[in-house]
């Protein structure tokens, strides 16, 4: 199993983030949609993962905390001499590359929601949405079952790096990590502030599941 060094490479608060995007992310796929009185909580885990994604990236970027996405295209072939172990790094790699274009898409799938929560259930906008939320999944799978494998082959302690283990420390990248977490959930809060704000999510939500209904009632009367 993995050292306690190891263990303790993974700060709190990248623990907490990393699960609770997780769990935002799996409560938005599982939740019912907009439709038929429904879709209150589909939309508010979207939007909180949207929240959650700013905080990263803005603790990634202006904290340089890593791992960067460079680092993941450094691609190293297998090495056939050690056997299956030997392709543990290209799975690793693998799996961060999911993860970047899993945090990529969570903020294009929210945005064009946004957009099309307005024109009704025939937006092509909506379908574009449960479109990206379809690779938001696939790619959620793939980035589990390539750290899976992973940690199988190499013998790694996944749960005591990600969740259970030792921490060294709450935050990392010193002060510069703590600011870039900062300006990240400053971004990820006014994301908030503004969905259910001005631009009143609940209510276009509302709107939206008063025209399906209505449009059940004209159906159910022809």
């Amino acid at each position: 199993m993995v050292n306690a060094p190891k263990a303790a490479s993974w700060a709190i608060g990248k623990r907490v983030l990393h699960w609770a995007l997780a769990l935002a992310v799996l409560v938005a796929l599982i939740a019912p949609k907009p439709e038929g009185g429904r879709g209150l909580v589909h939309v508010s885990a979207g939007v909180s993962a949207l929240a959650l994604v700013f905080m990263r990236i803005g603790w990634r970027l202006f904290g340089d905390v890593r791992p960067y996405v460079k680092d993941a295209w450094r691609f190293k072939a297998p090495d056939l001499s050690k056997g299956l172990r030997g392709a543990a790094p290209l799975l690793m790699q693998g799996a961060r590359l999911g993860g970047f274009a899993f945090l990529a898409f969570i903020p294009f799938a929210v945005l064009i929601a946004l957009v099309g929560i307005g024109q009704g259930e025939d937006s092509l906008v909506l379908e574009a949405h449960e479109a990206a939320g379809k690779v938001i999944m696939v790619l959620a799978i793939a980035h589990a079952a390539a750290v899976i494998a992973f940690s199988a082959l190499m013998k790694f302690d996944v749960v005591g790096v990600t969740l259970s283990g030792a921490a060294r420390s709450v935050f990392e990248g010193g002060a510069r990590g703590g600011l870039g977490l900062i300006v990240g959930g400053a971004i990820g809060i006014s994301a908030l502030v503004y969905v259910w704000g001005p631009f009143d999510l609940a209510s276009k939500v509302s709107a939206l599941n008063d025209h399906e209904t209505g449009a059940g009632r004209e159906e159910d009367d022809d």
